[in-house]
């Protein structure tokens, strides 16, 4: 069907944007004390002569705050959500729909399985965050989904633009 097309391609833009350049919201709570999040998620202030200070340790720039501002809808958490939800309800009907004379599963391989991983990512984000006890997952779950979730949303960006610019080459 084409709107899981169309929803597949909005998806994992937006999901992998979020991952790549937004705020971590579990590692600001597990830090006490370091509000910055990951090395991508950082506070800009301004000082008494009008100039930007950025307050990261590593001195990269937020970019999701400068393109969306500073009270993003992208930092709330039921807006993850609901995006990984619908992520991964996207990512999985794209595995069972097909679009017309397209192959089953093989044809949308990329685009289900990167909205798959990026939902996934922001469910376990979500979870981490609201548990009231400590989680502990496995190591392999622990790096791939909340320490390198980077790698994650770079995966969905390109599964976007590549389902967007070429579609109906298979495995896109």
């Amino acid at each position: 069907m084409l709107q899981f097309y169309f929803l597949s391609i909005m998806l994992n833009l937006i999901s992998g944007m979020i991952l790549v350049y937004g705020k971590n919201l579990i590692s600001s709570n597990t830090e006490k004390g370091n509000d910055d999040g990951d090395h991508f998620s950082n506070e800009i202030e301004e000082n008494a002569s009008g100039e930007k200070k950025n307050n990261s340790r590593t001195g990269v720039k937020n970019t999701m705050t400068t393109v969306f501002g500073e009270n993003t809808i992208f930092d709330d958490k039921t807006f993850r959500l609901v995006l990984g939800i619908l992520t991964m309800f996207v990512g999985l009907m794209k595995l069972l729909s097909v679009v017309h004379n397209d192959v089953p599963i093989v044809g949308d391989l990329l685009p289900a399985v990167a909205g798959l991983l990026g939902g996934f990512c922001l469910l376990v984000e979500f979870y981490r965050q609201n548990a009231s006890d400590e989680l502990k997952l496995p190591d392999f779950i622990q790096r791939l989904f909340v320490e390198d979730r980077r790698y994650l949303g770079i995966l969905c960006i390109v599964a976007a633009i590549l389902h967007f610019v070429f579609p109906d080459v298979l495995l896109l």
